[in-house]
């Protein structure tokens, strides 16, 4: 009786956000970046009633649930067609080239932001195999209780296609899932219904309202050889857990210092952390090792690990917590000077000014702290935090 006391009111906390929410969407001006931010749109077009629930063994695939591959030959959306058996090797799907899973979050889908920078930065970088899992029509707002509980339905379903593609030549060594907010643990429960081990997952900042602790209902170091996790908006929107071999605190991992002048300072810190994934396609930003403390450095001389980089070139072999401050706005072409950039990854004109002007000799507010918690998985000697 105390575990649904305790979840009937978590769920009525995130609905009174997210109806909060939507009253301060209407008030403002339709704007790229404000779509990821106020969830795409400047009202809801549905209401709970319209909210989607799938039960966990339905019949796959799920019309609902979309894989499209783009590749460099071919760029272009093309819906994969898991009944044809020369689908894959037909489609310009190249075998030397590593694959990448990629999967939105709540309120998401194939073309919309923020995940759909992440897609064209994959594609425009060259050497990838580029698949999306759109199950956009399973999360779309106000429906958030519901796209948590549709993740083992919807990973199950993705879970079958990838045997399917597998059979088809697919190469499991080469394959990394990428996931943003709930995508991060949606990569991680399509691995427990996989029949081999996927070879890297990057969870963006995995989503923490209503996400259990259980390693079958997120994500967690035992889903791939190596996980690595980003924190940007840890203990808000962002899991303030340990939840990789290697974890990534940007900024302090709870608030980007960009974001402090923005509508809502936590949710523009949970989306940006798809432009530090993107820029590290193009330029690498080394991240130190430090304690479970974000903010606390470990001296050289105690380091038990030399400084990686931070996202997709980060080594399979990296572990333990580390950290990178760094105020510039990841991949804004204007900020960044990084050419390949992409201007969706800006913040609006009216915070630029703020965003590269001079630092203050003393912040507004003293930055969190963040204490990453242990994870409840057991781990190996050589991945616990110092």
């Amino acid at each position: 009786m105390a575990y649904g006391t305790h979840l009937f009111y978590a769920t009525v906390v995130v609905i009174v956000l997210l109806l909060r929410d939507t009253e301060t969407q209407r008030e403002r001006p339709p704007n790229p970046i404000k779509e990821a931010l106020y969830l795409h749109s400047d009202s809801f077009n549905a209401s709970f009633e319209d909210c989607i629930w799938r039960r966990e063994w339905e019949p796959c695939p799920d019309p609902a649930v979309k894989l499209h591959l783009y590749t460099e030959a071919e760029p272009v959306k093309r819906v994969v067609d898991l009944f044809s058996e020369d689908w894959l090797r037909q489609s310009g799907w190249e075998p030397s080239h590593e694959t990448i899973l990629l999967i939105h979050g709540y309120a998401g889908g194939d073309d919309t932001l923020p995940i759909a920078v992440l897609r064209d930065a994959y594609i425009r970088r060259g050497g990838y195999n580029v698949f999306m899992l759109d199950w956009g029509s399973l999360c779309q707002p106000p429906c958030y209780v519901a796209a948590v509980h549709n993740l083992r339905p919807v990973a199950r379903c993705a879970a079958e296609a990838l045997g399917t593609l597998r059979r088809a030549g697919l190469r499991p060594d080469r394959l990394t899932c990428v996931g943003h907010s709930l995508g991060a643990h949606m990569c991680g429960i399509i691995a427990n219904f996989l029949t081999f081990r996927l070879n890297r997952i990057i969870g963006l900042d995995p989503a923490r309202p209503l996400i259990r602790s259980a390693p079958a209902l997120r994500l967690d170091p035992g889903d791939a050889r190596a996980v690595h996790v980003l924190h940007t908006n840890a203990g808000r929107y962002g899991e303030g857990a340990r939840l990789g071999h290697a974890d990534f605190c940007l900024n302090g991992g709870r608030s980007q210092p960009y974001c402090e002048d923005t509508p809502n300072e936590a949710l523009c810190s949970h989306i940006w952390s798809v432009c530090y994934q993107a820029e590290s396609l193009f330029r690498s930003r080394s991240a130190v090792p430090c304690g479970r403390r974000c903010s606390v450095r470990v001296p050289p001389g105690r380091a038990q690990a030399l400084p990686v980089p931070v996202g997709q070139p980060a080594p399979m072999t990296a572990s333990g917590a580390y950290c990178l401050e760094d105020d510039t706005i990841p991949f804004c072409p204007h900020t960044s000077g990084l050419l390949e950039g992409d201007t969706r990854c800006c913040l609006d004109e009216q915070y630029a000014a703020a965003a590269t002007s001079p630092p203050a000799p003393v912040r507004k507010r003293p930055r969190p702290i963040v204490r990453l918690r242990a994870s409840r998985v057991k781990l190996d000697v050589h991945d616990t935090l110092e």
